[in-house]
């Protein structure tokens, strides 16, 4: 019965996303420092929780689409340097990365081959690294 009542009372809501998620976890963070350092953090911490909790409730799924699309824009590069960081360290002990010396461009090759020409892919400069 409140299970239902709950439901309609969500229904037409905007609900969670990757945005509320982060501003929990920077809630609990603030929290974290301001009963270790310094209490007054605390006070914001609270302020996120209501924010995020705003968020969720809200009905006006377009403004709360916009400001996930603007995280999303500063997210994602964030995430993607993660997941390429946690890619290299993971094959490490197969691939050798390095960057090409005119475009930049990061590229790989197998361990353990001595001295390579390597071409790159983007602006097929062409030059030599150790593996």
């Amino acid at each position: 019965m409140w299970y239902q009542r709950f439901q309609r009372f969500l229904y037409g809501r905007y609900g969670t996303d990757t945005l509320n998620i982060a501003l929990l976890i920077l809630g609990v963070v603030f929290t974290l420092f301001g009963v270790l350092f310094f209490w007054p953090l605390t006070f914001l911490a609270d302020g996120i929780y209501i924010y995020a909790l705003f968020r969720t409730f809200s009905r006006n799924i377009a403004a709360r689409q916009r400001e996930y699309t603007a995280f999303l824009k500063l997210w994602n590069p964030v995430s993607f340097w993660f997941r390429t960081e946690k890619l290299k360290f993971s094959q490490r002990k197969t691939y050798k990365y390095f960057k090409c010396p005119s475009c930049r461009q990061q590229l790989r090759a197998p361990r353990g081959r001595g001295n390579i020409e390597v071409t790159c892919q983007k602006c097929h400069a062409v030059f030599r690294t150790k593996t």
